[in-house]
């Protein structure tokens, strides 16, 4: 693939998660009655056995959100975070009053990561005028890589790239931190590039 052809894939999708982070920004802000800025998103498109080396050891021990995208063969979306960072993440989008438990952590997380692919499917609807849904997330903890060749496998089918999504979210000076992984069927990203012009 030519340089121009990469460049212009990758201005196409990082339009679509800078969109996606606005919307997820705002829903995220009502969530939790404060004010939520963002950075910048992080957008990569990696080859599957890249990730390992440049984004996540395949033993590290992560806690996983898990959506599948239904009503075509799309592809699975993975909000991964540090199961050490789990618990302050839920003090944030929960009461203050709340008392945690490992049940309504794993709900926070389960919530945030909702509004996170809910927001990058309403980004990419915008666009394409095509209805996009996602399934009741699971939760899940084991090694990253376990995780990630599970998915791979359960697809019965293997594209040869990762979208990786890293959002950092602030609010009142704490951040909310956690990368979205979309692994898709063979030939979706492509067919979605080709659906934004690209």
């Amino acid at each position: 693939m030519s340089e121009d052809k990469s460049l212009l894939r990758y201005d196409a999708l990082q339009e679509v998660v800078n969109i996606g982070g606005g919307h997820a920004a705002t829903a995220l802000s009502k969530m939790i009655g404060k004010k939520v800025e963002m950075d910048v998103p992080l957008v990569q498109l990696l080859p599957y056995e890249k990730v390992y080396e440049t984004i996540q050891s395949d033993d590290t021990i992560v806690k996983v959100v898990l959506s599948k995208l239904i009503g075509g063969e799309y592809g699975v979306f993975l909000f991964v975070i540090d199961p050490k960072d789990a618990e302050a993440l839920a003090h944030m989008v929960l009461p203050d009053y709340a008392e945690l438990s490992e049940h309504l952590v794993d709900s926070a997380l389960k919530e945030l990561s909702n509004i996170l692919v809910q927001s990058f499917l309403q980004a990419v609807m915008q666009l394409i005028d095509k209805p996009l849904f996602a399934s009741v997330p699971v939760m899940t903890m084991d090694m990253f890589g376990s995780i990630l060749s599970s998915v791979y496998m359960e697809q019965s089918q293997f594209s040869e790239e990762v979208l990786i999504i890293k959002n950092n979210f602030y609010s009142e000076g704490h951040i909310i931190e956690g990368s979205l992984y979309f692994v898709p069927k063979p030939k979706v990203l492509e067919a979605l590039l080709q659906e934004l012009g690209i």
